[in-house]
């Protein structure tokens, strides 16, 4: 016991001893940038370093430095054009150095380029290591030592004959240390379990910036196809306000006619516009995300369509248990269930299932539901083409006019819009089914 006592104060006053080293190292830190940052030819920014100079040069001279800069002549001029100051006029064109210079992304590669790129991922996975290498070290640091001393008390004890007073006192010594060691280890173990359940929960954050990513993903490639469509109703606006004002000059329409056709083109003009913002913008966050040039210009690849094969193989009885043991709420769920058997976290645990099975039916239900509708969209696409190709053979031999032509291939146009945004649903619902089943996201 006196043995145990002696090594616990030393390490007491080890650290004891250390705090006031550690304390005047962290102090002397901000004096030493402060001087660095003063002194030009330390690599100092030149904004701090011409300040310094100006309160220099005012000492020298015995004048006071003035509260407001005197305007500069050409010599002045000059320096303070080399000066780096960040300007209003200068925001735009203080770029940050992008870490990834490639200028299209692919919904495939997407996880890959968060994981490599985005600093908080990064930052994330570092807490994740930073737990599993350093939480239980501290403890297992004290249970050795104090094995080490368990096993020469039992050894002393040995070697002396039983019942003896010196006997009984190594017995007790060896009983106090098996005491501490199975406290110890006990600590260790709930630590464990924490540890774990921390990791579930930093791994669950990492897996919803990328699904937040892939959604953004989808939402801007929906935008994208929607301008589309929207340049096609412009171009369908041009030719009705030629048509108006020609009937205007006729005399078959009235000006308040003309104005109301322009009015109309404005105000789509206006929906185009704003558009081309939004997708803009959200094209600068998800470049953010993937560490790339903030230029809101970055290229998406088209979005991979599941194969038959793929959506055949959809399951909710085969998968069910895998997605649930992947889940955050259930394995933090059952973690605390394994460390205390209680009433309360036996509950948590069957309601922590019984949600994710609700969500994860939904999820599967919705698939064959969306496959459906591409079958049909293509079905209309099929009968819209067909439409299309005899309006067109009827239009190269003059028995249809350009407007019933182009009626047609607006009709054509749509039923392919309507055919992406069946796709993308569909791609969207096997995509939850993907992420629920490999990383528990429901």
């Amino acid at each position: 016991m006196k043995r145990t006592l002696a090594l616990l104060l030393s390490v007491v006053l080890t650290v004891a001893a250390a705090l006031p080293v550690m304390a005047y190292d962290h102090v002397q830190t901000a004096p030493e940038t402060a001087s660095s940052a003063a002194d030009p030819g330390a690599g100092a920014p030149l904004s701090a370093s011409s300040g310094a100079s100006a309160a220099a040069g005012s000492e020298t001279t015995g004048e006071p430095a003035p509260d407001a800069p005197a305007s500069a002549g050409p010599e002045d001029a000059a320096t303070s054009s080399d000066v780096n100051v960040l300007t209003a006029n200068s925001i735009h064109n203080t770029a940050l150095v992008a870490d990834n210079t490639a200028d299209t992304l692919h919904f495939e590669n997407l996880r890959k380029a968060l994981e490599k790129y985005n600093y908080t991922v990064l930052s994330l996975q570092g807490q994740m290591k930073d737990i599993s290498n350093t939480t239980t070290a501290d403890v297992w640091d004290m249970i050795v030592p104090l094995g080490q001393m368990k096993s020469g008390v039992s050894e002393a004890k040995n070697s002396v004959p039983i019942n003896t007073p010196l006997w009984t006192a190594l017995y007790t010594e060896e009983a106090l240390l098996s005491s501490q060691i199975g406290a110890l280890q006990a600590q260790r173990d709930s630590m464990n379990d924490s540890t774990e359940s921390a990791k579930n929960s930093l791994n669950d954050a990492i897996n919803q910036i990328v699904k937040g990513a892939e959604t953004l993903y989808i939402a801007i490639v929906t935008m994208e196809d929607g301008l589309d469509a929207m340049n096609r109703g412009l171009e369908t606006l041009d030719r009705a306000v030629a048509i108006t004002e020609k009937r205007q000059e006729l005399g078959m329409a009235s000006a308040y006619d003309v104005e109301s056709i322009h009015h109309q083109r404005s105000q789509l003009q206006s929906q185009i516009d704003s558009l081309k913002f939004q997708i803009s913008s959200n094209k600068v966050t998800l470049e953010g995300m993937c560490g790339m040039e903030l230029s809101g210009s970055v290229k998406l690849a088209a979005l991979p369509i599941p194969t038959q094969a793929d959506l055949d193989a959809v399951s909710y009885d085969k998968m069910l248990s895998t997605a649930m043991d992947r889940n955050v709420d259930v394995a933090n769920a059952q973690i605390s269930y394994s460390t205390k058997d209680s009433g309360a976290n036996k509950n948590a645990l069957s309601g922590a299932k019984n949600t994710f099975a609700a969500k994860f039916k939904v999820v599967c239900i919705t698939i064959p539901e969306n496959s459906r509708l591409v079958t049909a969209a293509q079905e209309t696409v099929d009968f819209q083409q067909r439409t299309f190709d005899i309006a067109a053979k009827k239009y190269e031999l003059g028995m249809l006019s350009h407007e019933e032509y182009l009626s047609a291939k607006s009709n054509l146009d749509s039923a392919q819009d309507d055919l992406k945004s069946a796709q993308r649903n569909l791609f969207s619902a096997y995509r939850a089914y993907v992420n629920a089943t490999q990383y528990g996201l429901v």
